[in-house]
């Protein structure tokens, strides 16, 4: 029941979303879509909002069953870049995944950047970890991050690639954790805005 929530929430948000995304490399597929808020909630002008979901599946570890990852989130962008063409931003994620039995969610607090080289090409990175004080179930920790190459190819479309690292821990036993790598590599994708 879990997964098909979680899975209606993520393909509902798809169909209404401002920004979709897919992105692949070897072993791990990823989509993800944003929804601003702003104009919907009457929001104010000093940062953009967005709801954010996104379901990462991967083959990765040939040691391990393939594993899926489903994120349901907040985040607000800083809608200005300064003079050197920065911009920050922050958000609060929940995590959720299974491993052998094992459910884990966490709501890892996350750190958002982008730099504008011009026009065509900008980068930005992401930075996300939760503590065991925000990891329930049988989650310990969790942690992620990336950073991305983006060039415009389209009016309203992008290709990028990038590099990525995501990591989870589980409580096994009372005195045995484990660690589950999702994706430790560079992957390619495809960004359109509607």
């Amino acid at each position: 029941m879990k997964k098909f929530l979680l899975s209606l929430v993520t393909s509902s948000t798809l169909l209404f979303a401002n920004t979709a995304q897919i992105n692949i490399n070897n072993d791990t597929l990823e989509v993800e879509a944003n929804l601003y808020l702003n104009d919907s909630y009457n929001l104010n002008t000093n940062s953009n909002c967005y709801f954010v979901t996104s379901y990462l599946h991967t083959n990765k570890y040939k040691s391990t069953p393939s594993q899926s990852l489903t994120t349901i989130g907040i985040k607000f962008i800083n809608p200005y870049t300064d003079d050197n063409g920065f911009s920050v931003g922050i958000g609060i994620n929940s995590v959720y995944a299974t491993y052998d039995n094992k459910s884990f969610l966490a709501t890892p607090l996350s750190l958002y950047g982008r730099y504008e080289l011009n026009e065509i090409i900008f980068f930005d990175a992401k930075v996300g970890y939760a503590p065991r004080v925000l990891s329930y179930m049988d989650a310990q920790d969790y942690q992620d991050g990336y950073i991305k190459a983006n060039y415009k190819v389209l009016d309203d479309g992008y290709i990028y690639v990038g590099l990525r690292d995501i990591k989870t821990t589980y409580k096994i036993t009372s005195n045995i954790d484990k660690e589950i790598k999702y994706d430790d590599s560079v992957f390619f994708g495809f960004r359109v805005r509607f």
